[in-house]
């Protein structure tokens, strides 16, 4: 399509992206003039030494009203050939460029050559994975839980869960998310022994972790007693204290203390696979579990930092 002559601002955005500051996809001066040659641009001038962003926007503004050589731009900036060998880098500068021609009412798009075309409109949303609940889960909960009238209360969390996370709803999301794993470690806890020389250890003196019942224990002791006692992986105990302070900002006052982590739609998916993890631990790990699917060392006495110590 032709395109209308775009705002100034715009470009100047886009003039940002061209040069890709502290992305992956950073370009040096010279590859600046390559790249306006490679989207056709045959007379661009060598770059003189100014700054990049400032020779970019130059070029850019100088050829504002010829919509032929701005759409020639985009489209190069979008095309996967710009990238080669990296298609991530390539989604993401064409994700960000459809974000800053939204209020241009344009979007760009694959074809099914995978060339760049301008299109009118914004570009359709992503679509949220059908059933994040069940993506690589060995397990069901139905199957790790033993208290089974906790299964529906943690499966309405997974459902919440989804929801929050398809309408902006993130710091929900974590909390959702906390809780639901701290459900499934309670419920382990519960119906799992808990050797009490475990709580005496120099380990959870260090962590701050103090014995109680296993029904009242926080989840920083249940994610230290569940990792000593080998019930979760290593893997899945270094991510879920990160889940477990975001959790945190339940309270105001935390997260008053915390300015700028506010969670978003990156931070729901980062975080899920601990779920998926916890689950899958919980599930080999189980009393009573084959040892054909279990396929786990014997537990060390002296726990997962044992090996660390010799």
């Amino acid at each position: 399509m032709n395109v209308d002559t775009i705002d100034e601002q715009t470009l100047v955005a886009v003039a940002d992206l061209i040069c890709g500051d502290g992305t992956m996809f950073y370009r040096k001066g010279n590859e600046l003039a390559e790249f306006f040659r490679r989207a056709g641009w045959k007379e661009i001038t060598a770059y003189d030494g100014d700054t990049r962003k400032s020779w970019t926007v130059t070029h850019l503004l100088r050829r504002q009203d010829e919509p032929n050589a701005i759409e020639r731009i985009l489209t190069r900036l979008a095309d996967p050939r710009d990238y080669p060998h990296d298609r991530e880098s390539a989604n993401e500068v064409r994700d960000r460029l459809n974000l800053l021609l939204e209020v241009e009412n344009l979007h760009v798009e694959l074809d099914d050559d995978l060339r760049p075309v301008i299109k009118a409109g914004r570009a359709a949303p992503k679509s949220i994975p059908e059933d994040i609940s069940r993506q690589k889960l060995q397990y069901s909960i139905e199957e790790i839980v033993t208290d089974q009238a906790l299964v529906p209360l943690l499966n309405q969390r997974i459902i919440e869960i989804e929801k929050c996370r398809a309408n902006g709803c993130y710091l929900a999301a974590m909390i959702h998310l906390g809780g639901l794993v701290e459900g499934l470690l309670m419920d382990a806890a519960v119906s799992r022994p808990i050797p009490d020389s475990i709580w005496d250890e120099p380990e959870a003196k260090a962590e701050r972790v103090r014995r109680a019942p296993a029904d009242k224990l926080t989840l920083h002791s249940l994610i230290y007693a569940a990792h000593r006692l080998r019930w979760i992986d290593t893997d899945v105990y270094r991510i879920v204290g990160g889940l477990r302070s975001i959790r945190n900002l339940v309270h105001p006052h935390a997260q008053r203390k915390s300015p700028g982590d506010v969670p978003d739609e990156d931070t729901v998916d980062m975080y899920w696979p601990v779920f998926i993890g916890t689950v899958n631990d919980l599930g080999r790990t189980r009393p009573g579990e084959s040892s054909a699917r279990q396929a786990r060392p014997a537990v060390d006495s002296a726990g997962p930092w044992a090996r660390r110590k010799r």
